[in-house]
């Protein structure tokens, strides 16, 4: 070998061994140094933790009947193994799911940070898409199913409004905020309550999630347990609600509203009813017509939100309405008080009295004669109340008004919705014109017309504050709260809100002429055989229109029995005839099931 050759062969030896030495140094680098680092990313490709749902809380009513509760249903997942997410793998579940690509590319980019957890992408799927999906397991990498409870709502639409709904929607900040004061910190896909008890109590029934680390193979699937976190399933929760009241109620109200469909009242099928336990402020029922099926919200959701009947709103608290001459209570007690008349006083009614140039009437025309002030609540004399509204004046008929609570929430916190409503008032109207006060519309105003607008819960409120003489309870749905050990967290105490003053006398005098209204020659007479003495006021809503061809709103308020009120009651059906006729049939029917009273 030549020397030229041998220098060449030296050349290449020392390359390859500094070749060597390098991949040796940087070998042992990886194996030692960096051991730790190689062998935590190692163990994260094989090692998942899998979050375990943990059984949110069951709904009760106050009697312990089960009305919401949780099934096992299956749940389509998808998860990070370290290389994205395949594009064939997420236009099949697009497909199959019958989601868009990027609904399912927007859920995975929403829990970005949390990529090592599966992503929910559909609840509660059919045992056919199980099925599909299981066929082509090692073609779909990542693509999970999991077991988890499903939200079960044991009687469909019993209540929705109050129970609520679940779902992925968006939740406001102010909410999310509300939330975390109560130890829920709110996270970008987690399916939460969206109305009712569902949402307003999510911290409390949703319970802490556990989880449980598993050996994964190459597609994602579990191949072996390891440790293993049991969930800590939520709070029940017990409410005020009677569910055979409250069924009781939908039934009777869902009556009347096909009744007035079927006889082509093209403006009828709106109604909502609120009972109330004057001596708390419980709820014993409420309802509002139409409403929806939360187990099946989601599929009906694109025709609810086309319906112009609008079942997702609670008509019960989320709306306000004129009610007409139920409101007369509020005209009596401000002239009783104001001295602006006395128990005797008699004031002629001729049918139609003309005052400030404007002509006015009672119902139908009738001239009732001379009539004291019970006497003109028994037979709902417009001429009378009238007079007293212009006796005392606008001013004190918008402040009694709002001594009984009317123009402002009345309190309920155990949902949300509950909107203010409207009293008759020189401040409200100038708010739209720039006209004085009439007169004349005072003496509209008196008999519960002109601006006033009533949500059903404020008339319920209002009723019970007579049959209680003068105390506004804060209205409540939560009776109770017991966790998954069956310690009771947090039992509702009655909370006075605010208490009117006003004489004995007054309060008796409005009380007794309420008694009147339900026996023979009372506008409400239709009760008049009810073996329980009823105290109530019936009233007419009129709707302005073109031809004076849309029905009034029919409205009934009431309280049983008289001397020791146990149950306050509104009942407003939306375009309903008159003189208060449907809605007392809804009211019959509430007395006769909380009475235990046979039917006619």
């Amino acid at each position: 070998m030549d020397k030229k050759m041998l220098k060449r062969t030296r050349l290449f030896i020392s390359i390859v061994v500094f070749i060597f030495i390098v991949l040796s140094a940087r070998l042992a680098y990886l194996q030692i140094i960096q051991y730790e680092h190689y062998w935590g990313r190692a163990e994260k490709n094989r090692l998942r933790i899998l979050p375990i749902t943990a059984p949110r809380g069951e709904i009760f009513d106050k009697n312990g009947r089960q009305l919401v509760t949780n099934r096992p249903g299956f749940t389509v997942s998808l998860v990070d193994l370290g290389r994205g997410y395949d594009q064939e793998t997420i236009s099949y579940l697009a497909e199959l799911l019958e989601m868009e690509e990027e609904e399912i590319r927007a859920k995975n980019y929403s829990q970005f940070y949390r990529r090592y957890l599966p992503i929910r992408l559909k609840t509660d799927v059919s045992m056919e898409t199980v099925s599909r999906i299981a066929e082509r397991r090692m073609e779909l990498p990542g693509v999970l199913i999991e077991v988890q409870p499903i939200r079960n709502f044991v009687f469909g639409n019993f209540a929705s409004h109050i129970l609520g709904y679940m779902g992925e929607g968006t939740v406001p900040d102010w909410l999310k905020e509300q939330w975390k004061k109560a130890g829920y910190e709110y996270q970008l896909g987690d399916l939460v309550g969206q109305a009712g008890i569902e949402m307003a109590w999510e911290p409390f029934l949703r319970g802490e999630d556990g989880g449980l680390q598993v050996e994964v193979n190459s597609t994602g699937q579990a191949i072996r347990e390891f440790e293993r976190v049991e969930p800590k399933p939520g709070d029940d929760i017990y409410l005020t609600i009677d569910a055979r009241l409250q069924q009781v109620l939908e039934q009777a109200l869902n009556e009347v509203v096909e009744g007035l469909l079927n006889e082509n009242n093209r403006y009828a099928g709106e109604a909502a009813a609120v009972v109330l336990d004057p001596r708390s402020g419980g709820i014993l029922a409420m309802a509002s017509i139409p409403s929806y099926d939360p187990n099946t919200f989601r599929l009906d959701f694109p025709v609810l939100v086309k319906d112009p009947r609008r079942p997702l709103v609670n008509k019960a608290i989320e709306e306000h309405y004129p009610i007409g001459s139920t409101f007369k209570m509020v005209t009596a007690m401000a002239a009783l008080q104001e001295r602006a008349v006395s128990k005797g006083e008699r004031v002629s009614c001729s049918g139609t009295v003309t005052r400030y140039g404007a002509t006015k009437s009672c119902f139908q025309g009738t001239a009732h004669g001379a009539l004291n002030i019970f006497e003109a609540l028994q037979k709902s004399c417009n001429i009378f109340f009238y007079e007293m509204g212009l006796r005392v004046g606008i001013d004190t008929l918008a402040h009694y008004s709002r001594e009984f609570g009317f123009g402002n929430p009345v309190g309920l916190t155990d949902i949300f919705g509950e909107k203010k409503g409207i009293v008759a008032s020189r401040e409200f109207k100038s708010t739209l014109y720039r006209d004085p006060w009439y007169p004349a519309e005072t003496m509209d105003a008196a008999i519960g017309q002109s601006f006033h607008s009533i949500t059903p819960l404020q008339l319920a409120n209002y009723v019970a504050m007579i049959a209680n003489v003068g105390i506004h309870y804060r209205p409540y749905l939560v009776q109770k709260i017991v966790d998954s050990e069956g310690s009771t967290k947090m039992i509702a105490e009655p909370e006075v809100l605010y208490f009117m003053e006003a004489e004995e006398s007054n309060w008796e005098i409005i009380r007794q002429s309420m008694s009147l209204v339900t026996l023979p020659g009372g506008t409400g007479a239709r009760l008049a055989d009810f073996p329980i003495r009823v105290a109530g006021k019936t009233g007419t809503a009129q709707v302005v229109g073109r031809d004076g061809s849309i029905p009034s709103h029919s409205l009934f308020v009431a309280f049983a029995p008289l001397e020791e009120p146990e149950l306050a009651l509104a009942v407003f059906i939306k375009h309903g005839e008159s003189r208060g006729s449907t809605s007392i049939l809804v009211a019959r029917k509430i007395l006769e099931e909380y009475f235990r009273v046979p039917e006619e």
